[in-house]
């Protein structure tokens, strides 16, 4: 495939590497674009078209955000098979998952490659270049059939081994508390593929009552404890990894840090008017805390540093993404891999602000009960977080928020093809709007494929959305 390096050094500066930086970094870019299979055209699309369409680029601190999504890319499929050949611990995961699980390893072994490839894949791809069709189709193709309605994270994995994209790891660590079809998936993978790894399935069931507060519950943050002890001493006994105590408190502060500047960030935004900011890059921004990054903090830290003081001078000028006064919409998730639905509330006069599930609750950022037994920490901290709460306790996590946050509506649903939150996500809808007042809107699609909807088939339903959502402002 001939590559264009101005192109694609074009693209490398939109994310903010210059100098030095650059040209390092360049001939790494352009062989991960080659293992991809991203074409010139792909990039120039990018560039052109795609990312300054539907992303804030004026903000630095945004391009660098990008830029640290590309340096994930790079580490993962130029990286990783680096590692390998060398010697040194692969780890895959699967969301959703205990990202600290992962950045203990790291800490502990800093040479070695940690990540999420089917989370990076379809979330860089689509994102940013709207190009994550194609692989999932060759996994359909390839006899991870359409009809059954498969997640298009696993479909990706599917398609990225098939491909040669990724490298077999050492270990794929799962945390199958929600995703059951994860491990079947990499059993799939290996029949087709003839890799192998050895899979470490660490499970929290959700079996506490609705009216339970998980992270209160003794029993439970004891057992998942020993979750986390049991999952580290297999990963120990695989990979040679040493986990001491000393790597699980760094990986705690260092998100516990990163969560404090993430919960100003939105802070500022939501209760801002006019809004400054969209809410797809405000959940890109909490990636590093639900999923992990082989760099850790490293590029997305100074990112978000950037972005908050950019946006207290965007807040001081009264600029925003809409008009002063205009209505706020949260979310579960802002569909950030499909970035127009952003842009066509925007186009509307809406501006997408929260999501329930990435924004810190209180609960989340207070001081841990199990503070001296960094097991039981760890613990507390997962049943804190709202993926691994009942319903019931995850429902007043989203009170908090929406009281908090005073958006004027919420936008549910993009989860039609999952089991768990597709179902989960009406029943919260009802619950939530009962308890806040506040109008929530469900919207059938799908948070990581556009295939099947394009802007036109959700154009209508938008605009609905945001006309009731200016009535009802108007009528207060």
């Amino acid at each position: 495939m001939s590559k264009c390096v101005e192109l694609n050094k074009k693209l490398l500066e939109l994310a903010e590497f210059h100098g030095e930086e650059l040209d390092a970094f360049l001939p790494r870019w352009m062989e991960a674009t080659e293992i991809i299979g991203l074409s010139d055209e792909n990039v120039e699309f990018a560039i052109n078209e795609f990312i300054p369409t539907n992303w804030d680029i004026k903000f630095k601190g945004l391009r660098m955000m990008i830029g640290a999504f590309l340096r994930e890319i790079v580490d993962l499929v130029v990286g990783a098979r680096e590692k390998k050949k060398e010697g040194k611990p692969v780890v895959y995961g699967i969301i959703p998952c205990v990202p600290l699980s992962y950045y203990t390893m790291k800490s502990a072994r800093p040479d070695m490659y940690v990540g999420f490839p089917d989370f990076l894949l379809v979330n860089t791809i689509n994102s940013f270049f709207h190009n994550a069709a194609p692989y999932i189709n060759y996994a359909e193709e390839i006899g991870f059939t359409y009809g059954c309605r498969h997640c298009p994270l696993n479909k990706m994995r599917v398609s990225a081994f098939a491909k040669k994209i990724l490298v077999a790891p050492n270990v794929i660590w799962s945390w199958g508390m929600n995703c059951d079809e994860g491990p079947k998936t990499d059993e799939f993978i290996q029949c087709l593929v003839g890799e192998e790894w050895t899979a470490v399935v660490s499970r929290i069931a959700h079996d506490t009552k609705i009216d339970e507060t998980d992270y209160e519950d003794e029993e439970r943050i004891k057992y998942l404890s020993g979750v986390f002890k049991d999952g580290i001493r297999q990963i120990h006994e695989l990979t040679g990894i040493e986990i001491n105590e000393t790597a699980l408190k760094d990986a705690q502060a260092k998100n516990l840090k990163y969560s404090f500047k993430y919960g100003q960030l939105v802070s500022l935004v939501c209760k801002a008017d006019p809004v400054p900011i969209g809410g797809n890059a405000l959940t890109q921004f909490a990636m590093p805390m639900v999923t992990a990054f082989n760099n850790g903090y490293t590029y997305m830290e100074p990112a978000i540093d950037v972005l908050l003081q950019e946006i207290r001078a965007e807040i001081k000028a009264g600029n925003g993404v809409t008009p002063k006064g205009a209505p706020k919409l949260g979310s579960y998730f802002v569909p950030f891999c499909i970035p127009w639905v952003d842009r066509l509330f925007r186009e509307n006069g809406v501006a997408t602000t929260f999501s329930e599930t990435m924004t810190p609750s209180k609960s989340q950022m207070s001081p841990h009960k199990y503070a001296t037994d960094i097991y039981s920490s760890f613990a507390e901290e997962w049943l804190r977080f709202p993926m691994g709460q009942n319903m019931g306790c995850e429902v007043e996590s989203m009170v908090e928020k929406v009281n908090a946050n005073q958006p004027d509506g919420m936008l549910m649903g993009f989860f039609d093809f999952d089991r768990w939150l597709g179902a989960h996500q009406k029943m919260c809808a009802d619950l939530v709007e009962k308890k806040t007042g506040v109008p929530h809107f469900y919207m059938e699609s799908d948070f990581w494929d556009d295939r099947d909807y394009s802007e036109e088939a959700l154009r209508t339903r938008i605009e609905s959305i945001s006309q009731l959502l200016y009535m009802k402002k108007e009528m207060k």
